[in-house]
């Protein structure tokens, strides 16, 4: 995983909602979850509101380009109505995550975590740096150096170009495996489903995923 995909996984990656740590949950702590996971499912806009004041201008305008992109994908990933979440408190001693690519205008203080399991024998994760901002508490968004936006700007666009070549990849697969595949997804067996277009069109696993991903979204 390259660096800004792990930065988008940290800070902004059958369960109940609940903060596993003793006596560390309050009234404010729960609030600010709720909000801030119904922020995520509605995007990056309603998301910025909860950004921490001194921060604001890292998630926006070129330096925020990813962090935009970042908070998007969130939002058509989801949350699924489930999850587990804790806050813990960043170690004093501890670095900045990425620091030798992004300035932090806020240190954060503490790490929102939320676990997820958006579907059978899945499982991902959020992490969220956070500090007060006043009385409540606000996502802590770094601002990207200029030579970390280079190289996000690049990831990015390979993305893209990836994004491009899957959506080719399956239009043109041929009808007898599109229904093997779709009936592996149907199934619930996407793992395998992932596997039989492998080995059927020479691709690599991580491209069969994203095929698959894409073929099990139009068929919903």
């Amino acid at each position: 995983m390259r660096a800004g995909e792990c930065l988008a996984l940290a800070l902004v990656a059958a369960l109940t909602v609940a903060a596993p740590v003793a006596g560390q949950e309050t009234p404010a702590d729960r609030a600010f979850v709720t909000a801030f996971v119904d922020a995520v499912k509605r995007g990056p806009g309603a998301r910025l509101p909860l950004v921490h004041s001194s921060a604001r201008a890292c998630a926006t305008g070129a330096v925020g380009e990813w962090w935009v992109d970042s908070a998007a994908r969130q939002a058509k990933e989801g949350v699924p109505a489930e999850y587990r979440w804790t806050l813990k408190p960043v170690p004093a001693d501890e670095q900045p995550l990425f620091a030798e690519g992004f300035d932090y205008p806020v240190q954060p203080t503490h790490v929102l975590q939320i676990d997820m399991r958006p579907k059978p024998f899945t499982f991902s994760v959020m992490l969220v740096r956070l500090a007060r901002d006043g009385d409540r508490w606000a996502e802590v968004v770094p601002c990207a150096k200029p030579e970390m936006l280079v190289k996000i700007r690049a990831r990015l666009a390979a993305r893209a170009q990836q994004a491009e070549r899957v959506k080719a990849l399956v239009a043109a697969m041929p009808p007898q495996l599109r229904d093997t595949v779709l009936a592996q997804i149907r199934a619930g067996h996407t793992i395998e489903a992932a596997r039989t277009y492998a080995r059927a069109s020479g691709e690599d696993l991580t491209t069969a995923t994203e095929v698959v991903d894409l073929l099990a979204e139009r068929a919903r």
